[in-house]
Parts: C-alpha cells; structure tokens; sequence
C-alpha cells in the first residue's frame, strides 16, 4: 500500500510547532500596549492644543498676542477664570508659556500622567506616564511635549513621541 500525505503525529508535531511561533513572534509586531499608550498620548496633544487655542482666542481679544513674558515683562497674561492669581494666566505671544503648572490649570489629566520640566527654560514641558522614567529631552520616547512660541505669529510646538 502507497500511501500519500502526513501521519497523525507528524501533523500535531507541525501546529505545535507553528503555535509556538506564533506565540513568540506575534507579540513583537502587534504591540498593543504600546499603541494605546501612544493614542492616549495623542489625546491628551488634543486636548492641550484645544486649551491652547482657547486662551490664544482671549489673548487676541485682550490684545496681548504679540508680547512676551519675561523680566520686563510679568503682566502678560489672561483670565481663565479660576482662583489661582486672580484669574490670570501667563503667556508667550497669546499662547500659554511653556510651565506646566499653567498648563495643570487648563487641562485635567488622570493622575496615571506626570508633568516634567524639560531644558533649563521655562519653554518646555512634556506630559508622560507615571510608572516611566522622568524625561528629560524632547528625545525620549511615550511623552507628549509642548514649547511654547519663540516669535510674533508663531505657533506653539505639540508633538507626541511613539511608545515603543
């Protein structure tokens, strides 16, 4: 008798085989963890550009949107309307300055997320999660970043680097 094809145990010993592949390979090309850390990320970008509009709206309306903050000037701000100095908040060319304390004030976050000054300015601040290292440069990986604008008719940075 001829017989053509795979015996029983030659079949099981391949799907073992391929399962165990499966198992070990699959996990590096589709990492989930990571994708919906990096979405969470770039909800929370949305949210930060939202509250940043919002106040460059006021700024404009007030007519402050083309003055920095700084030394010579500690004025310029708007009104949020909460109880921290009256109301007012700082900004850079009609958009919030780059501390994230400013920034606590606009957006709620969960507290799973952690604030980090970045450089030596008050330019930089990036949103990352608790259970990661603090950040240190815009660099890192899993955080979003704000700078706020450097010039007259410039537009504040948001950027969110991919969790990995």
């Amino acid at each position: 008798m001829n017989s053509k094809g795979f015996t029983l145990i030659e079949l099981v010993v391949v799907i073992v085989i391929l399962g165990i592949l499966a198992v070990t390979a699959v996990p590096k090309y589709i990492n989930l963890q990571a994708d919906a850390r990096t979405a969470t990320l770039h909800a929370i970008k949305g949210s930060l550009e939202g509250a940043a509009a919002l106040v460059h709206g006021k700024s404009l309306v007030k007519g402050n949107h083309n003055e920095t903050f700084g030394p010579s000037n500690l004025t310029n701000s708007v009104n949020i309307g909460d109880s921290i100095r009256g109301g007012e908040l700082f900004v850079v060319y009609g958009y919030p300055i780059g501390v994230y304390q400013e920034f606590e004030r606009l957006v709620n976050i969960d507290n799973q997320y952690k604030y980090a000054k970045i450089g030596t300015t008050t330019s930089t601040f990036a949103i990352y999660f608790e259970e990661d290292k603090t950040p240190t440069t815009i660099n890192e990986n899993c955080m979003v970043f704000y700078i706020h604008p450097l010039g007259i008719n410039k537009k504040p940075t948001f950027q969110v680097n991919d969790c990995i």
